[in-house]
C-alpha cells in the first residue's frame, strides 16, 4: 500500500506541467490521480486518504490556491511545481465547480 501510494505521489509530482493548457488538464495532471478524474473523491485512493469532494466546496478560489501552494495533510505542496499562474486558474476552476 505505501508503495503504491508513493508511486502515485511520483506519478503526480513527475508529470510535466508544460502538458497542462489550462486548468481542466492541470487538474487532471496533478490532481486527479487523488481526488478522482471529477473532482467527487470517490475512488478507492481518494477514500484511502480521506480526500473531500471538490464539486461541492465551500472554499473560496483564494483559499483553495493555498491549500494547492502549500499542501494540507497529505496533500503534497505545489509551490515551485505550478506557476502562480497556474495555481490561480485551478483554483478557480476548483471554486467554480470543476468547471
Amino acid at each position: 500500500m505505501k508503495k503504491t501510494l508513493a508511486a502515485v505521489v511520483l506519478a503526480v509530482l513527475l508529470a510535466p506541467t508544460a502538458q497542462a493548457a489550462g486548468p481542466a488538464d492541470a487538474f487532471q495532471a496533478k490532481c486527479a490521480a487523488c481526488h478522482g478524474k471529477d473532482g467527487k473523491g470517490q475512488t478507492a485512493m481518494a477514500q484511502k486518504l480521506g480526500v473531500k469532494d471538490l464539486t461541492v466546496t465551500k472554499l473560496s478560489a483564494a483559499d483553495i490556491g493555498k491549500v494547492i501552494t502549500n499542501g494540507k495533510g497529505k496533500m503534497t505542496p505545489f509551490k515551485g511545481k505550478l506557476s502562480d499562474a497556474e495555481i490561480g486558474e485551478l483554483s478557480k476552476f476548483v471554486a467554480g465547480g470543476m468547471k
